[in-house]
């Protein structure tokens, strides 16, 4: 047994768990039930708690040190000690650092929540967007991207509503994708354009160069992409075609160009409608279907819109920016 009560040194030694010798143990359990001087005690459990804060568990809170303290049998007034019975503060102290290290140490991370970044082209705008990775994409008139704060730390995701082309850059590691609808497109260092028609019930995905894969709503792939390859998929049915298509020229509406092969009338007026920040409405369910082929490339809407009635033999009225085609 120590005959000297135990100096500043050892107490800080005894709460940081360094002491090892049964001896000294017992004589320093025995002085601190005795009650023979807490303010020194105190301290001394302040420091040991400062040090194993510093060194293991940076990641403390003052909620922390009073939980630290109510193990240790410490009134949270300052005052004095509570007096337990020897044998229980034995174990609960000799215990007492080691365990909460490895309680700290385990302590659940707090979490960031997370918080969405969205971003949108407004009519007649083409808006280029720079990603945290360096990746750029571009946004057709009308259309949105979203992604949130989690990017580009372990992986690179996208939600697209409408149309936007993609120029990706190559990070190991950390899977680039695009949620568009129920369908994921998974891309590996590429370029490549997808447009979502909702009110035709289809998605389309264009590959200029790289590659891409596309998955459905259960994760499950479709199918691979070449370059120069369009694959549309039928979003009530889940079937979809590939087709080879020239897939710059399909992108071509990134530099100002508004390109069409065979294009129905009713998907031109759509893509107009974003396009110029107008109503079209086509008032006979023939014209719809007329198919256009034509390259438009920084016109105004009226110059468009003469060569479209000349090309597909209608006539049109504007109002208001609102448009009837008959």
């Amino acid at each position: 047994m120590v005959h000297h009560p135990p100096g500043r040194a050892q107490l800080i030694a005894y709460f940081e768990g360094k002491i090892t010798d049964a001896t000294t143990r017992e004589a320093i359990e025995a002085y601190i039930a005795a009650d023979t001087d807490p303010l020194l005690v105190q301290a001394c459990m302040q420091t040991a708690w400062e040090n194993i804060r510093e060194t293991d568990v940076p990641r403390s809170t003052p909620a922390d040190w009073d939980q630290f303290r109510m193990l240790a049998g410490i009134r949270t007034s300052r005052k004095r000690f509570l007096r337990p019975m020897l044998a229980a503060a034995a174990t609960l102290l000799l215990l007492l650092s080691l365990s909460y290290i490895y309680f700290m140490r385990h302590k659940p991370a707090v979490t960031t929540p997370l918080a969405w970044q969205e971003i949108t082209a407004g009519p007649r705008e083409l808006r280029t967007v720079r990603l945290p990775d360096g990746s750029d994409l571009t946004l057709f008139p009308g259309s949105t991207v979203s992604y949130n704060n989690a990017y580009n730390k372990d992986a690179r995701a996208i939600q697209l509503k409408g149309r936007a082309y993609f120029n990706v850059a190559t990070v190991a590691g950390r899977p680039f994708t695009v949620s568009a609808g129920n369908y994921t497109t998974q891309v590996l260092g590429t370029s490549f354009e997808i447009f979502e028609r909702p009110q035709r019930q289809e998605l389309s995905v264009v590959l200029v160069s790289g590659k891409v894969r596309l998955l459905n709503a259960q994760q499950q792939v479709l199918s691979d992409l070449r370059p120069d390859q369009q694959i549309t998929i039928h979003t009530d049915n889940a079937r979809f075609n590939i087709l080879p298509v020239a897939a710059e020229a399909m992108v071509a509406w990134t530099t100002g160009k508004l390109s069409y092969d065979q294009a129905t009338l009713a998907d031109v007026c759509r893509e107009l409608e974003k396009w110029y920040g107008v109503n079209i409405t086509i008032q006979r369910p023939a014209l719809e279907k007329k198919r256009i082929t034509a390259d438009f490339e920084y016109l105004s809407l009226p110059a468009v819109l003469h060569i479209l009635s000349e090309t597909a033999g209608f006539s049109y009225t504007e109002k208001d920016h609102h448009i009837a085609v008959y």
